[in-house]
């Protein structure tokens, strides 16, 4: 292969034009992940947030005097002030999701993540932050050129063209942002010695505090819990390897669907993993998205025509 055509491949890589679908699928299921964050807030926001929180804003300062976004502490520090802070971070996850004003709406997601974020960072987890980064970089994508109230308000213009196609570089952003995580994940945790040994999982079930359902398996006995723990590494390896070969990217994907679901079965940890989920879908192919979406419409269509047909009422 010569050097043109490497060259070639990564132009192509990063500045293709892509199809909005996959992109918008996750626009929408990411706007409800951000809801659903709200919604976790609410019960202790003031415990957590409020003039009057557990640790002081002056705390938080003094232990992080390099901050600079907290939208949280320019504002007057009363409940009133956090409550319409918290009402935009509502109001603008609800316009996300239904794509008005896509764009807009995500960088004020990410100044509101962030702001929770400095304004006490002992509270969020690992998962908060990969929301934040998901979120920077979707500010980037044209998310709202499909199935969106923004693409019902392009309609109404004269010589309205649908965008059938969109920049790529921004997709290419998020996919890589995902593709690092598993890296990371493969990468610090395959010198561990519970990892090599294969005892990872076992000891992962002995952790009362983020235990939801047990385990399918039975981790205490060793065959299954290697098992377990190497598939586990086998599957992040393959995650930013062989997710990249075409004929391999939809094992890969159901490999890391299961993956997911079993670990938000056995441990409680919010929002992580239907996170991961969710940016799957940024590597399905469009067309296939597509055929799926139609063989479901044509379900439904079925179903409704059989349950309201003359006779059924």
């Amino acid at each position: 292969m010569s050097f043109a055509r490497i060259s070639q491949l990564w132009d192509e890589f990063w500045f293709s034009e892509v199809s909005p679908k996959c992109l918008a699928l996750f626009r929408i299921f990411f706007g409800l992940l951000l809801l659903q964050f709200a919604l976790f807030l609410v019960p202790d926001l003031f415990t957590w947030y409020g003039p009057k929180a557990i640790i002081s804003a002056s705390s938080i300062a003094e232990a992080n005097p390099t901050v600079v976004l907290d939208l949280l502490n320019m504002a007057p520090q009363s409940n009133e002030w956090m409550l319409c802070i918290f009402g935009i971070f509502v109001l603008s996850s609800i316009c996300l999701t239904l794509g008005f004003c896509s764009r807009f709406a995500c960088a004020v997601c990410f100044m509101m993540l962030t702001s929770f974020y400095h304004h006490n960072p002992y509270l969020l987890n690992s998962g908060d932050s990969l929301m934040r980064l998901m979120c920077f970089w979707l500010i980037f994508c044209d998310s709202g050129a499909m199935w969106s109230i923004d693409e019902r308000l392009a309609r109404k213009k004269t010589n309205y063209k649908p965008k059938e196609k969109i920049a790529g570089w921004g997709v290419r952003c998020l996919q890589l942002q995902l593709v690092i995580v598993y890296f990371h994940a493969f990468v610090t945790k395959s010198p561990g010695w519970v990892w090599a040994n294969g005892s990872a999982v076992y000891f992962a079930s002995r952790l009362e505090n983020l235990t939801r359902f047990p385990f399918p398996l039975d981790p205490n006995i060793e065959w299954i819990s290697a098992a377990w723990t190497w598939g586990a590494l086998f599957i992040e390896f393959s995650l930013f390897t062989l997710i990249w070969i075409k004929e391999l990217r939809y094992y890969v994907l159901a490999l890391a669907l299961c993956l997911h679901l079993s670990i938000d079965w056995t441990m409680n940890i919010p929002q992580f993993e239907w996170l991961m989920i969710a940016s799957l879908i940024l590597f399905v192919y469009p067309n296939d998205l597509s055929q799926f979406l139609n063989w479901l419409k044509a379900k439904y269509l079925v179903m409704v025509k059989k349950n309201f047909a003359p006779g059924n009422g």
